[in-house]
């Protein structure tokens, strides 16, 4: 049981490490089959996409108007907005709470389309990003690691005394 959880714990390290190491290489959104995910910071979707709720993307070949995705803005900030047009091969998008457009971009810019929304996770995931967050983590994985182990070493003294 301990080995199972050690080896998921460890699958988790590794794609958190390979996000991490990915993002300041300079990818905005790192994606693992075509998939990624991003938490929504602003109300310019909203209600569709809740302040706090966290993002499933995946990359895709086509878009379609009306469809919301990800893009990267030309400060290398992610942006999640509706398409509403193309134009001369570029992207037109805008923010459902939003009165105006957003300038047009290269369609190669658009990192993904969300496939789905679950809200308030987001939040959870940005706190788990802050110090308390990570040794919230470290203690968690120590306790799936060690209790188990000593719970059974101790019912294996129990029942060894009972012989």
């Amino acid at each position: 049981m301990a080995s199972v959880l050690a080896i998921l714990l460890l699958l988790i390290a590794g794609l958190f490490g390979y996000t991490l190491i990915a993002k300041t290489r300079g990818n905005p959104l790192p994606t693992v089959f075509g998939w990624g995910s991003a938490v929504v910071l602003s109300g310019s979707m909203e209600p569709e996409l809740p302040v706090g709720a966290l993002l499933v993307i995946h990359r895709q070949e086509n878009y379609k108007i009306g469809e919301i995705v990800t893009y990267e803005d030309e400060n290398g900030t992610l942006v999640t907005h509706r398409l509403t047009a193309f134009e001369n091969g570029k992207a037109v998008t805008k923010g459902d709470a939003n009165n105006i457009e957003d300038e047009p971009f290269p369609v190669s810019k658009i990192c993904g389309k969300v496939r789905a929304v679950l809200p308030g996770v987001g939040g959870m995931i940005l706190w788990l990003k802050t110090p308390p967050g990570l040794c919230a983590i470290l203690l968690f994985g120590g306790i799936l690691l060690f209790v188990p182990e000593y719970i059974i070493r101790k019912v294996g003294k129990t029942l060894e005394n009972q012989k």
